[in-house]
């Protein structure tokens, strides 16, 4: 255990334990709960709504025991709720030992936390307003449990992204947004069936004993909700890294390319602060980049040499064949844009549009320079020996407002190496096909050698000539077209 994680549980568990002092002393358990029977019914019906969490993307968890817990908040105030959050948010998997102690001791104790404040809310306001009819005073109750919900749901958020941010690394908006965030309205929207399982309990005659348990039903279709959000998702996610990994097994040498590339381009999003919705755009678009390629064919992409006009022509198509192929999904369409652009250079000699500058989309921008990066420190078949992270960087810099934007440049050279170094190939990794070796490494090899300096210049497209280049940084407009004719940097991946 970090001291970090050390220090969180400490904190919480000390801050836990005085606010149920603070409850006890200032707000008693209402006798509307029932007294200590009504206290043991509502513990017992949380554990049972507690029994089945979801885990979500980011490693919180979520469960319908909001809604008991709203409940009792309205009967017993604040005393009372806490006492139902510490000892029926168990679930089963704290049951079985699959949660460390300290972590079962963090989870219930941020819940307490978060059960005190919603009630604490909801006596303030109920003291608040005095004096009104008994309508109204209805009314005022109603609205002064939604607010304490919103209390309760924030609070308890908050403290459990805090802890999965310190636990995993993953910034704390992230698992805002993707975890506590997305499920909000339906987490929320829990809390006027809390307020009636409220009412239906104080029914006369001891009727709401036995009916309030019939709440169960629509609990756990809200679970059920909950649980196929997550699947969904992780399927739509899984079903873009294999579309990523199909166009990447089509050569050995772009094995990991899409993932890499994705990886940088969402490095260099969080160091930019961009939105979080913004950042998993780009992450997506980085994954599909180069889906495009699916629609070319294997003499042009797997060719060992460089490309003459014609095959570049039809290489400079997979920009807008990927885009092509993805604006159709309706979850996808926003990263076609990307897609399509993400060769384009900021001065305006890119294909397959000429776009230039502030007209190129900001994920892009961005998706150009992770490209090229990951491309130059990769082998290809023209180039068996990858370019070093000090020679990528100085081509990077080079080209800084020819081919890439010199304001989003200095990110990737910020980035820590751990995330742009390339970790090593894994032959468990490759798909069956590309387990034998490729023809093109001797065919590379071979026009590489020292002997033939001037073959192996002409076979290898790391050294471009842009001097002609390099004192513009407007494309002139006869360019425009004509795409196929743009000198290539070493960061091109022409394979």
């Amino acid at each position: 255990m970090s001291s970090r994680v050390r220090l969180l549980i400490s904190a919480s568990v000390a801050a836990a334990i005085l606010v149920i002092a603070a409850a006890l002393m200032l707000f008693p358990p209402h006798a509307a709960i029932g007294g200590f029977a009504g206290i043991a019914f509502w513990t017992a019906l949380t554990l049972v709504a507690s029994a089945l969490p979801v885990r979500l993307p980011e490693g919180t968890v979520a469960s319908v025991s909001f809604a008991p817990i709203v409940a009792t908040i309205a009967l017993g105030g604040p005393a009372a709720a806490t006492f139902v959050a510490a000892i029926g948010t168990t679930d089963s998997r704290e049951a079985r030992g699959e949660v460390p102690w300290y972590g079962t001791l963090y989870n219930h104790a941020s819940l307490v936390i978060a059960a005190a404040g919603g009630g604490i809310a909801y006596e303030l306001t109920r003291l608040g307003v005095t004096g009104l009819a008994p309508a109204a005073t209805g009314a005022v109750d109603f609205l002064a449990l939604m607010l304490a919900s919103g209390v309760y749901y924030a609070v308890s958020g908050v403290l459990a992204s805090v802890a999965v941010s310190v636990r995993t690394g993953v910034p704390f908006r992230t698992v805002w947004v993707r975890d506590v965030g997305a499920i909000a309205p339906n987490l929320l929207g829990l809390a006027p069936l809390g307020w009636l399982m409220a009412q239906i309990f104080a029914l006369p005659n001891g009727v709401g004993w036995w009916a309030t348990p019939l709440f169960v039903v629509p609990l756990f279709t809200t679970r059920l909700a909950y649980h196929r959000y997550v699947e969904t998702r992780e399927l739509f996610e899984q079903t873009i890294e294999a579309l990523a990994k199909a166009v990447d097994a089509r050569d050995r040498y772009t094995r990991n390319h899409s993932k890499r590339v994705s990886t940088i381009a969402e490095a260099m999003c969080r160091e930019m602060r961009l939105p979080e919705l913004e950042i998993e755009r780009i992450k997506w678009a980085g994954l599909l980049h180069d889906i495009g390629k699916i629609g070319i064919r294997d003499n042009i992409l797997l060719k060992p040499g460089p490309l003459d006009r014609e095959e570049r022509i039809l290489m400079n198509q997979h920009p807008t064949i990927g885009a092509e192929i993805v604006a159709p999904a309706t979850q996808l369409s926003p990263e076609a844009p990307l897609i399509r652009a993400h060769h384009e250079w900021i001065n305006g000699s890119g294909y397959p549009d000429g776009l230039e500058a502030l007209d190129i989309p900001l994920g892009a921008r961005i998706l150009t320079i992770a490209d090229a990066y990951e491309a130059m420190t990769s082998s290809r078949p023209y180039r068996l020996t990858p370019l070093t992270h000090e020679q990528a960087i100085s081509e990077v810099v080079k080209y800084s407002g020819i081919q890439f934007d010199e304001e989003i440049v200095p990110i990737l050279l910020n980035l820590d190496r751990q995330i742009l170094d390339r970790p090593e190939d894994r032959e468990d990794e490759l798909p069956t096909m590309l387990h034998q070796g490729d023809p093109r490494d001797d065919l590379a090899a071979s026009v590489s050698q020292p002997s033939s300096v001037a073959l192996s210049t002409a076979v290898d497209p790391v050294k471009p000539q842009l001097e002609s280049v390099r004192r513009t940084t407007r494309k002139p407009s006869h360019h425009r077209g004509a795409p196929a004719t743009r000198p290539r940097l070493a960061s091109d991946d022409v394979s």
